[in-house]
């Protein structure tokens, strides 16, 4: 027999829906209610908490408040992600990206490229980015060596990252070639699962970023950075001011790619635009 479903009051979410969009940029708009609700429930229930009024009371209490407000952050969170999602920026890092930084640096003995995957979730876009750089390394007989930062506000998901283990229907759609390269199997003829092979995992460094924060502390600058499919869940103001910081991280002349459903429009930026949701950034 399911439980019965605690509901929130409007003035409660309103409260708490003001405090995540403070502390994490997250749209938190009336339609969200009956969503927010129904992720709690299993919070509510771990805690022997009775109403979202005594949740409420444990979240603000100074004992208790940075801690929950994470987890909170893990369960409000749009954890939506696969490999090689919106696969034609993959195909363009390929086909354009790589071969141009391949033919300014091929002259020199070693260089290195740094990624960042930004609101990569549980790992997979910055897992499919290394594939691509090894892919392309192969097929040009060529090594340069890379890092991929991947940072999210969810501890949870950021453990899935660091762990790199997915359930093999995941992976259905990558190729058979790809997947003897890259992925192990699990024994387990139930719990079907694949891991990122080690040298990949080494490659990928999961930490927590809250893009809200004054400063991204992160100490380099980037070639490349994906912020996909997270602008979305901010308002416009919101989004001007993460990507004025995200920017400050790419080099000029490096690369920003957003989600398909996202627009720059009307937002004053050092950056042109080179592809549908491709951009390059430019001396201003």
């Amino acid at each position: 027999m399911k439980s019965e479903l605690i509901q929130i009051s409007d003035e409660l979410f309103l409260k708490l829906g003001r405090m995540i969009t403070e502390k994490y940029g997250i749209k938190m708009s009336a339609e969200k209610k009956i969503m927010f609700q129904a992720r709690l429930q299993r919070r509510l229930r771990e805690l022997d908490i009775k109403s979202f009024d005594e949740y409420a009371r444990r979240l603000f209490t100074t004992e208790h408040d940075s801690v929950e407000i994470s987890i909170l952050a893990d369960y409000i969170s749009t954890n939506k992600t696969d490999f090689f999602r919106e696969k034609e920026h993959f195909q363009f890092i390929t086909d354009h990206v790589l071969p141009e930084i391949f033919c300014e640096k091929q002259t020199n003995s070693f260089f290195q490229l740094k990624l960042w995957s930004a609101g990569c979730s549980s790992g997979q876009e910055a897992y499919s980015m290394a594939i691509t750089l090894e892919e392309f390394m192969q097929s040009r007989n060529f090594r340069f060596d890379y890092s991929i930062v991947a940072t999210d506000i969810s501890g949870r998901m950021l453990k899935t990252a660091r762990q790199a283990v997915y359930p093999m229907s995941q992976v259905e759609e990558i190729p058979l070639e790809i997947k003897k390269r890259y992925f192990l199997k699990s024994k387990s003829l139930i719990d079907k699962k694949v891991r990122i092979v080690k040298n990949l995992r080494d490659r990928v460094k999961p930490a927590y970023l809250n893009l809200m924060d004054n400063v991204y502390v992160l100490d380099t600058q980037f070639d490349l950075i994906f912020l996909r499919n997270t602008l979305i869940y901010f308002e416009h103001q919101i989004q001007q001011q993460v990507l004025t910081k995200i920017l400050d991280k790419l080099k000029i002349g490096g690369y920003l790619f957003i989600g398909h459903s996202e627009s720059l429009i009307n937002m004053n930026l050092p950056i042109r635009s080179i592809a549908p949701s491709v951009y390059v950034k430019i001396n201003t």
